[in-house]
């Protein structure tokens, strides 16, 4: 198969093959013309260098012009620009308009806030795992990964505990509607179906919430005001689901994908069972590890060059992060998982002023469930195929059966 048919094929990240691509590409053309479906074409961007520079001039590399979403084929171009609310939400929209907005969304998730709301996280995750049947057989993602951030986003929105399912439901279809078990008609009619029904809620939601005196994200943009103005009803509804998305989906593949490293590699879990304090360190070696982002886009505004190749303005750009984080200019022994790996450059929660905005609750949500497992179960043992998301956009791991192992 042609490199370009492999970078447009989702069921492609379902294996690890792709990672042979990236190095082989990070050698021989790093800033590389991909033909796509679309017949616009892209440039599919491998190093860590220079996806750095990209995440870190916005005003070059734009997330508004098209979005962030890889767009393969002309089903998928025609509904990303409402799926993703381009230049509403706090993803698809650069400096300095981005700062505003994400000073609005950011109360919940600075580190007092975090430190604060420890206690209640910790408990949420303890709930969960008190829920798994004593046998100890489950999905590792369908039953701990999904669940735990779920709750934790859902609680911090002040989401009834009735919707949380639906909504991961609607996530699922949304991020990852290439995927065959999630979807509805075809892939572009299951992203912008997940997507629609996302909106609607976290419509619904922000009405309800103008005039209201809560401190969650929802409410706190429903009653904002942008250079003097009221925040438009679209752009917080447009930032209710990314939140949620966001919320969702990063933690879950950043915690099955570290967990099942453990598993491979059980001198690592040894070290964690040795000294829980390891866990701060290792969470950031889970990310790295298991790339929850694979690809973001970006817009050319005006006439560049990157990797020595010249890029004209309105040309996209597809930055591969699988490819970043095993970049042998930046990381000592790439493809060795590595707990106590310090320092740790990666892009997984990307970089500049579109730095992740929930990355330090990921991070927490990841260290809390990592020390349940630890306290509650002697051993893990797999159980059965571990399949992951058919996505060139968010991956991860989709099943990952496993026997949990009660302590003598």
């Amino acid at each position: 198969m042609r490199v370009d048919e492999q970078l447009n094929d989702p069921a492609f990240f379902a294996t690890d093959a792709y990672y042979g691509l990236f190095d082989r590409m990070r050698r021989e053309d790093p800033v590389h013309w991909t033909a796509s479906p679309d017949g616009r074409g892209y440039w599919s961007v491998f190093r860590h260098a220079d996806m750095k520079r990209m995440l870190n001039e916005p005003e070059l590399f734009s997330s508004e012009r098209e979005g962030v979403m890889p767009v393969i084929d002309t089903e998928m171009a025609e509904i990303a620009h409402e799926a993703m609310g381009v230049g509403e939400d706090v993803l698809t929209i650069d400096p300095p308009r981005h700062g505003e907005y994400r000073k609005v969304m950011s109360a919940p998730f600075l580190p007092k806030a975090l430190a604060d709301g420890e206690p209640r996280t910790r408990e949420l995750i303890a709930e969960i795992f008190d829920g798994l049947p004593s046998h100890g057989e489950i999905d590792l993602v369908g039953d701990l990964a999904v669940r735990i951030p779920m709750a934790v986003i859902c609680d911090i929105l002040g989401l009834p505990r009735e919707d949380w399912d639906t909504l991961l439901t609607c996530g699922k279809m949304a991020i990852g509607g290439t995927d065959p078990e999630y979807m509805q008609g075809s892939a572009a009619e299951t992203v912008i179906g997940g997507f629609r029904k996302l909106y609607g809620y976290s419509s619904g939601l922000a009405e309800e919430r103008r005039g209201c005196p809560f401190s969650d994200p929802l409410s706190l943009m429903a009653n904002a005001q942008i250079n003097g103005c009221p925040m438009p009803h679209s752009q917080v509804a447009h930032n209710g689901v990314q939140l949620m998305l966001a919320g969702f989906e990063t933690t879950r593949n950043a915690f099955s994908g570290g967990v099942l490293a453990l598993l491979q590699n059980p001198a690592q879990m040894a070290l964690l069972r040795e000294d829980p304090k390891r866990l701060r360190l290792a969470v950031e070696e889970f990310v790295r590890w298991s790339d929850p982002v694979i690809s973001l886009m970006r817009t050319a505004t005006a006439d560049t060059e990157l990797g020595g190749k010249r890029i004209k303005a309105g040309e996209r750009l597809l930055m591969w992060f699988p490819s970043a984080n095993r970049d042998e200019e930046v990381f000592d022994q790439p493809y060795t998982f590595d707990v106590t790996r310090h320092p740790n450059l990666h892009l997984g929660f990307g970089a500049g002023p579109h730095f992740c905005l929930g990355g330090p609750l990921a991070k927490t949500e990841i260290r809390l469930a990592m020390e349940q497992l630890i306290e509650r179960y002697a051993g893990i043992e797999i159980t059965g195929p571990v399949e992951r998301v058919q996505s060139s956009f968010v991956g991860g791991l989709k099943h990952l059966p496993v026997r949990l192992i009660q302590h003598a």
